[in-house]
């Protein structure tokens, strides 16, 4: 039996069991179902670039591609399309370690207009980069400085990545100037840059496959005074008509952000607690 077969009655067996728990996202994936099966061999890039504009992004017709894989990775091939078309330019989102994220290329320009209008933010606002590795790292900041009391907190950074965090650093010149300010370009070169490298297979499977890192911005949505993590269903709702390529669901998962280290003064300290334990960094919260 070819790949391909094998790989469509796969996508036929999940149709069958479709286990959602609304009935609103089993009528999805129902509806979903032939045009996702036909994008999963191999047509997506070809697909997007049918929008306006001649690139991913540019209104498709058929609305952004939808794709269910296991949280424990154990299907990372449905997740070729989504590798296929980020590197066309595309805006999509990925699970992380903590909440879905809104993606892109950190050098795709116009991917990068798209992000900052989907979620209406200023053009000026900073946002957070996912890497692949500690080399990423290494290329968008000015590395990881010693502290005050002589910590090296580039092996400190090893102990907790990949995990739950944002680094904040010394921003390199590497770093784009859409990245700053897209609408004029003519920006100062970004300072400090915050830096995610997820603990999450899905994500970096998706990371790994790529040329650079993927600019970023949490998914959630408000509900009693909590952040929670919306259904795949539900976020292709939020974006619709908003110039979203694609959408990766890994199903249901406890909402929470991620812990905000700022690494560029003499001493880290915690913007944020968020998932991830933030004594690594901050020895003296281990006693708090």
């Amino acid at each position: 039996m070819t790949l391909n077969r094998m790989r469509s009655n796969a996508l036929q067996n999940d149709l069958l069991r479709a286990p959602f728990a609304t009935g609103q996202k089993l009528l999805f994936r129902a509806a979903q179902g032939l045009r996702g099966e036909r994008t999963l061999h191999g047509t997506p890039v070809r697909a997007a670039k049918r929008g306006k504009g001649g690139e991913a992004g540019g209104g498709r017709s058929s609305g952004p591609l939808y794709i269910t894989v296991e949280r424990d990775g154990s299907d990372l091939w449905r997740l070729d399309p989504v590798i296929n078309m980020l590197k066309e330019g595309a805006l999509g989102i990925l699970p992380t370690d903590t909440y879905p994220a809104l993606v892109c290329d950190i050098e795709a320009r116009k991917a990068v207009e798209r992000l900052y209008t989907a979620k209406g933010m200023e053009p000026t606002k900073q946002l957070s980069i996912l890497v692949r590795n500690f080399s990423d790292i290494n290329t968008y900041t000015l590395g990881f400085p010693s502290t005050g009391m002589g910590q090296d907190t580039f092996r400190l950074a090893r102990r907790a990545l990949p995990g739950p965090y944002t680094l904040i650093l010394h921003a390199s010149k590497a770093m784009p100037k859409q990245c700053v300010d897209f609408l004029t370009g003519k920006s100062k070169p970004r300072r400090t840059v915050g830096v995610r490298m997820p603990g999450d297979a899905l994500c970096q499977a998706v990371l790994a496959n790529l040329d650079r890192p993927l600019l970023s911005t949490s998914v959630h949505v408000e509900a009693e005074g909590e952040l929670e993590i919306p259904e795949g269903a539900v976020m292709m709702d939020m974006f619709a008509g908003r110039g979203l390529d694609f959408v990766v669901d890994c199903g249901t998962r406890v909402a929470e952000g991620s812990t905000i280290i700022d690494l560029t003064e003499r001493e880290p300290t915690l913007i944020r607690q968020g998932k991830g334990d933030a004594s690594v960094f901050v020895p003296e919260l281990a006693y708090a």
